[in-house]
């Protein structure tokens, strides 16, 4: 089994033991390239959105990376460049953190310590890094964090390390 392949099917495992949600019917954006994520979903019944005019031709929508993002219910790979285009209710995957000095894709910071997250320390309880600090979470159950952008608007961001 590839990589490609083991990702993809631990990040929909992860999604659906935390969400306990039905692909069918759900609006997905699939940042960044993960073809067998998409694939994957888009079998499960998911409406897929992609920004790669390729993707097309396997079945994905084709839209906008900000489009996408905005019609979205599920968002995997969101950075903070997402935030505001992101819809009231849309559930995040946060995008993978860069690998750090052992190249295990853990998050460093310049000290070796993980960057501060939005409780301050170690990448919070969201394990979201960077892409949400300074916004207080409220932590919904084990894995799942949500936050406030703005009156009428939360989003909720999964924690793929449970």
């Amino acid at each position: 089994m590839s990589d490609g392949h083991r990702r993809a099917q631990t990040a929909i495992q992860t999604i659906l033991r935390l969400t306990n949600l039905l692909m069918a019917g759900k609006r997905v954006a699939v940042i960044g390239d993960e073809p067998e994520l998409a694939a994957r979903l888009r079998a499960m019944g998911a409406q897929t959105l992609l920004a790669d005019p390729a993707a097309a031709l396997r079945g994905h929508r084709v839209l906008a990376e900000d489009e996408a993002v905005a019609l979205a219910d599920l968002v995997v790979g969101a950075t903070e460049a997402h935030l505001p285009f992101l819809r009231d209710g849309a559930i995040l995957i946060p995008a993978a953190p860069p690998a750090g000095p052992s190249g295990t894709g853990e998050p460093y910071g310049t000290d070796g310590e993980p960057p501060a997250g939005p409780s301050g320390t170690g990448g919070g309880p969201s394990g979201t890094g960077g892409v949400f600090a300074g916004l207080p979470g409220v932590r919904v159950r084990d894995g799942i964090t949500g936050y406030r952008l703005g009156p009428g608007r939360e989003v909720f961001v999964l924690d793929m390390s449970c």
